[in-house]
């Protein structure tokens, strides 16, 4: 009926107005993005759309209903000419053409009842969940459960209206849909939007494959004009749609990390699940262990058996059990043959027959090997003969108590004064003693030695994420490794934790300086020791560096550790080979670090550092001229000694020596004097100062007490002063965050993300935190290039800023290029050296400005 009114309506108006192009326009039923109106006409985000262009290039547009998957099938055919709302990809570019600027981007969202309970993909097992046919969501979704091995039922439906229709008629549990078409059924259907979102995707225009390559130019040229100008009626149309919703546009870059986020989640989560598993069967091994040790051999500390007259086990306690880790129904019938090595074996069917042979009781000292055990067990076993009701010898019973810990305890003694316990090998009394003896040796005309430290990379994250005996079982593992990589006449030790210590000899008569192996035979020891390690049932990657410096390098033994102590920090830094020889260039950046340290401690108690000021402008939209919005304080350091020290260099060097809420303060002081000069010498602009605070300083103790405490004794209003944080400190104590923020709002203070984009931040953080603007990372803006990935995140960034009403300021703007490029993508404001370099504050109250 409606095609048979548009085509009436078409009849009527042919009259009257010349159509250059007809166009029939696929339609299926998913408001707000394409539907009809109650007059059978064209509706809807991409509706109004395609008209309002096709009104300006005197297109006919006749509409055709169809399903979705009809709509396909007749696109396919040629029996209409475009299809709205289709997602890219390999195979339906066999058939269809797309031009290249996307029409929307979208995302699809799971919706489902209250009761069901779904908050992540796992809660899909054993669930129907209905899915639009032929779409892309089908086959995302299908990967998805066949990846996980969910016993979860796909229901394909043929329209989104369909699919929320089945949940309420209880034939699915739930239903997928695009987010714009879900949210607006939540209310009429009784259902909820559950957490899981997914396939972030632009949307576009198809035709079909090789037809109309005009209209799809100039969908192109529309769609770019369009988005250029924030008044269009393209935002117009989607805040029309909208309807209240708070991001149409979305960051995909964003959603690809929440997607990996979420995967690594469901990964902790299954392993969780299987720890949970493996404790409940211990804990039922445990039970029925105490049940088995209530009769009186069981709970004896002592191995209990029995042996026929062929010295076959006929009988075993639990002890005996445990230590072959058998059960009884296999232990039955074994010989010692089958359980001990051939020489132990053998000691004790003398020993045995000898019992049995004379029918008395006998007592010695047993020394048993187990194939699997490296170290000798020892007991004291008493064994008596058995008799039958004729007296005659028909076995014996052994009765033998493990006195191996008293064997050992003197050996143990002397042992963990010179070895580690849990490696096994040498530890750092031993290591350095033996050091300070090769190098003395060295030192009245021995050969030249190596010394080696090594460490594990970023080993606290085995014991974090997996747990503290893997991380152990990881060190024996790695000193069994070290151990078997080095000649006899080499030594290996642990230190402490994850380090370790290798002394390496010369051949005689060879100086190591020359000796050309040497590095290659380091660079494969460190290779083979970064091999995997299997803990357990999981496998473990990691990478090792290593230190090395040689005997003759160093003048003492200290110097020595030192050396191989800074060559290890190097190689730990760089992401090329973890091997570094000690040279005099690291010791130079040593030196050079320490006197950054005793420098830059010295600046900070002398205020000597001082706070230039960088201005940030607004193109304002009436006219080609621009007004500047304020300042951003960037703090800049020159020592006499070090000249010039880059904040890339000292910032960091803060951190890590706890320097940043001294540096905060000296920043803070020169911002408020300077607030006021600058209001008073530039009248006609901006007074607002921005300054950078990192996670640290915003976690510590009284931070928003001190600047409240400071804003008012200076007389500044917060509006002045605003705080550029990181996503670094969105995601860490999310909860303190906001607090923290709400309170130096109230005070007027606002805020920016700084190098938004090059982080991690989640929507959720951003709609939950006060900020008032985004700062797009320079290094986006300076590789931007016509249809390059950071054109396109640049692209993403500014809409998704609009969507959630922040302003959006883009860094390193130094080409009247890059502002150009930036207006055409409806970027405004603007920072960077192309307006005004960084310049201290009497600058801006002098003449010399701009």
């Amino acid at each position: 009926m409606r095609n048979l009114i548009a085509i009436a309506l078409l009849l009527l108006a042919s009259g009257s107005v010349a159509q250059d192009v007809t166009l029939k326009v696929g339609v299926y039923d998913n408001p707000p993005k394409i539907m009809f109106d109650e007059y059978g006409q064209l509706s809807g985000i991409h509706g109004q759309l395609l008209m309002t262009i096709a009104q300006r290039h005197n297109w006919q547009l006749v509409p055709v209903e169809c399903e979705w998957d009809q709509c396909l099938k007749l696109l396919r055919e040629g029996r209409i000419d475009i299809f709205p709302d289709v997602v890219k990809n390999d195979e339906r570019e066999t058939w269809a053409s797309f031009h290249n600027e996307p029409a929307l981007l979208s995302w699809s969202q799971l919706y489902a009842p209250k009761e069901e309970k779904i908050t992540n993909l796992l809660d899909l097992n054993n669930k129907r969940v209905a899915v639009l046919r032929d779409s892309v969501q089908e086959e995302y979704l299908k990967q998805l459960i066949e990846n996980f091995d969910l016993n979860s039922e796909l229901y394909p439906v043929q329209s989104l209206a369909e699919g929320f229709d089945a949940v309420v008629a209880g034939k699915v549990n739930a239903t997928s849909a695009d987010q714009l078409f879900g949210d607006k059924q939540v209310t009429e259907y009784a259902i909820e939007m559950t957490p899981i979102m997914f396939l972030p995707n632009e949307v576009f225009f198809a035709v079909p494959k090789g037809s109309h390559a005009d209209i799809l130019s100039t969908l192109d040229r529309e769609l770019k004009r369009l988005k250029a100008d924030e008044n269009s009626d393209y935002y117009e149309i989607i805040e029309r749609w909208s309807s209240g919703q708070s991001h149409l546009t979305i960051s995909v870059y964003v959603w690809w990390l929440m997607t990996a986020l979420v995967l690594l989640f469901l990964t902790v989560v299954g392993f969780n699940l299987l720890l949970r598993r493996k404790v409940t069967e211990k804990t039922q091994a445990l039970a029925e262990s105490k049940y088995r040790l209530n009769t009186i051999l069981d709970s004896v500390e002592a191995y209990i058996f029995i042996k026929d007259k062929d010295l076959k086990y006929q009988y075993a306690n639990q002890q005996v059990l445990k230590l072959f880790q058998l059960k009884l129904g296999d232990f039955i019938g074994k010989t010692d043959a089958d359980l001990f090595d051939k020489s132990t074996a053998d000691t004790l069917k003398v020993f045995d027959n000898k019992v049995i042979k004379s029918g008395k009781r006998a007592a010695q000292e047993e020394i048993s090997f187990l194939p699997d055990k490296k170290k000798p067990l020892h007991f004291w076993s008493v064994k008596v003969p058995l008799y039958d009701a004729n007296k005659k010898v028909i076995g014996l019973c052994g009765i033998c108590t493990d006195i191996s810990e008293y064997q050992s305890m003197k050996e143990e003694i002397q042992s963990l004064a010179y070895f580690d316990p849990l490696t096994g090998l040498a530890n750092r009394r031993f290591m350095l003693e033996r050091l300070k003896d090769e190098f003395y040796r060295y030192q009245n005309g021995g050969d030249d030695g190596v010394l080696a430290m090594l460490d594990i990379d970023q080993f606290k994250k085995v014991n974090d994420s997996v747990s503290h005996d893997a991380g152990d079982e990881l060190l024996v593992l790695f000193g069994q490794r070290l151990e078997s990589e080095l000649l006899q006449t080499e030594t290996a030790g642990r230190l402490g934790a994850d380090e370790f210590m290798v002394l390496l000899k010369s051949k005689s008569g060879i100086n190591l300086l020359d000796d050309k192996n040497l590095r290659q035979r380091l660079q494969v020891l460190v290779e083979r020791l970064s091999e995997p390690y299997q803990l357990g049932e999981k496998t473990e990657s990691i990478s090792v560096s290593m230190g090395v410096t040689l005997f003759s390098d160093a003048q003492n033994t200290g110097d020595l550790l030192q050396g191989a102590d800074l060559a290890l920090s190097q190689a730990k830094e760089t992401n090329a080979s973890k091997l570094q020889f000690f040279n005099t260039g690291i010791q130079r950046e040593f030196n050079y670090r320490q006197k950054m340290i005793t420098g830059l401690r010295q600046a900070i108690t002398t205020e000597s550092l001082e706070v230039y000021f960088q201005p940030q402008y607004q193109q304002l939209t009436d006219e080609a001229s621009q007004r500047c919005l304020g300042f951003e304080a960037l703090l800049r350091w020159y020592d006499e000694e070090l000249g010039w020290v880059s904040p890339a260099e000292f910032i960091p060097l803060a951190e890590s020596q706890g320097l940043m809420p001294d540096l905060h303060r000296l920043v803070l002081n020169q911002v408020l004097a300077a607030i006021p000069k600058l209001q008073h010498a530039i009248s006609d602009k901006g007074g607002r100062v921005a300054i950078n605070v990192s996670a640290s300083q915003f976690k510590y103790p009284g931070f928003v007490e001190d600047i409240e405490a400071r804003l008012t004794a200076a007389g500044i209003p917060g509006e002045l002063l605003e705080l550029e944080v990181t996503e670094s400190l969105l995601i860490d104590d999310i909860e303190n965050t906001a607090a923290n923020m709400e309170r130096l709002k109230r005070l007027g203070v606002t805020f920016a993300l700084d190098d938004f984009g090059t982080g991690y931040a989640s929507l959720g953080y951003l709609k939950r935190l006060p900020l008032n603007s985004l700062k797009i990372d320079q290094s986006f803006v300076r590789d931007m290039k016509n249809g390059n990935s950071d054109e396109a995140i640049v692209r993403t960034v500014i809409a998704l800023g609009k969507s959630l009403d922040l302003a959006i300021i883009a860094e390193g703007v130094e080409t009247e290029e890059h502002l150009h490029k930036l207006q055409e993508m409806g970027c405004f404001c603007f920072q960077g050296y192309y307006f005004a370099r960084p310049e201290p504050s009497h600058f801006w109250m002098s003449d010399e400005r701009v």
